[in-house]
């Protein structure tokens, strides 16, 4: 048996992804000034791919910020990049990537236990110092179908109500950008009744004899949670009880992000000259509630350092 894990992306606005403790005020810069090392990568060269279309690849080389042309497993030219490491590690860093996005290209045609290897080889002849990334695929191995897709635990929901959000059928070709889909419409369907804390954690079995690949998802349901309180911060009166008044969510509704998010959009002019991204959001875990904190006083503003090149650019 092989099992996997798949984590769905968060797709909260950035209005509501920074929690900060309103209890401190510190001096907090917008990102770490770190010293970037620049690596440069000559090319990029698929081995033994043939399962890549010319898309994946065009995709693979927009994905590591590339620019030119695709040719079918021969040498494509990437030009410059940028890493937070060392050159050495920096350019093995883009030689991993480069290798599981191949690999995930692999998965999302069925070939499940595909092997893939990426090296970064530095340029002996090149005055510049520069890389080029060998990305092989050492085996692509069998292309599996789906064969069961179960979801077990789940009280909240019907078993085929879940299914159904999956973009996948048994008899296909089992595709991990798929199954990450509907593991993603999970998700948001229990999100959207207040389940906030829900994980869904996939075990996939191989049948090797008939290339098929069994799903199961245990899902962990967790407390549904409903909004106690919210309290705003850095405002007057008045516009504190407007606020208070244009939530789309009411205390003791059932707790969505989706609907939190929808009320912060209405709230720019109140933060015009604030950060509305201050939101300190309280769980009581135990009675499945939820008070949140909404803070529009200004931060202090941060001196900036200049005395390391922090600038990031691709060339």
């Amino acid at each position: 048996m092989v099992r996997f894990l798949t984590f769905a992306a968060c797709l909260l606005s950035l209005i509501v992804s920074t929690v900060v403790s309103t209890q401190a005020q510190t001096c907090q810069p917008d990102r770490a000034v770190i010293p970037v090392p620049r690596v440069s990568i000559r090319k990029l060269i698929f081995r033994n791919a043939r399962v890549l279309s010319a898309q994946d690849q065009r995709l693979i080389l927009k994905a590591l910020r590339a620019e030119g042309p695709v040719g079918a497993d021969g040498p494509q030219e990437l030009g410059r990049r940028d890493q937070g490491l060392a050159v050495e590690d920096g350019a093995s860093s883009v030689a991993e990537e480069a290798a599981e996005r191949v690999r995930a290209a692999y998965q999302n045609v069925g070939y499940f236990k595909v092997q893939v290897d990426g090296k970064a080889v530095r340029v002996p002849t090149d005055s510049l110092g520069r890389y080029d990334i060998v990305v092989r695929v050492l085996s692509a191995g069998e292309q599996y179908r789906l064969g069961d897709l179960k979801i077990v635990n789940a009280v909240q929901f019907a078993a085929p109500q879940l299914g159904d959000l999956f973009p996948i059928q048994r008899g296909e070709i089992f595709s991990r950008e798929k199954i990450a889909a509907g593991l993603e419409a999970l998700r948001r369907l229990y999100g959207s009744q207040g389940y906030i804390n829900y994980a869904g954690v996939p075990e996939t079995e191989l049948d090797d004899d008939n290339a098929v690949a069994n799903l199961t998802i245990n899902a962990d349901e967790g407390k549904q949670f409903r909004l106690r309180s919210v309290e705003v911060l850095g405002v007057d009166a008045e516009t504190k009880a407007r606020v208070l008044s244009d939530l789309a969510m009411k205390p003791g509704d059932i707790y969505t992000a989706k609907l939190w998010v929808r009320s912060l959009l209405k709230f720019g002019d109140v933060a015009q000259h604030s950060d509305p991204n201050i939101v300190n959001k309280r769980l009581d875990e135990r009675n499945g509630w939820v008070d949140l904190v909404l803070d529009f006083r200004k931060r202090p503003t941060c001196p900036i350092d200049l005395s390391v090149d922090s600038a990031i650019t691709i060339r």
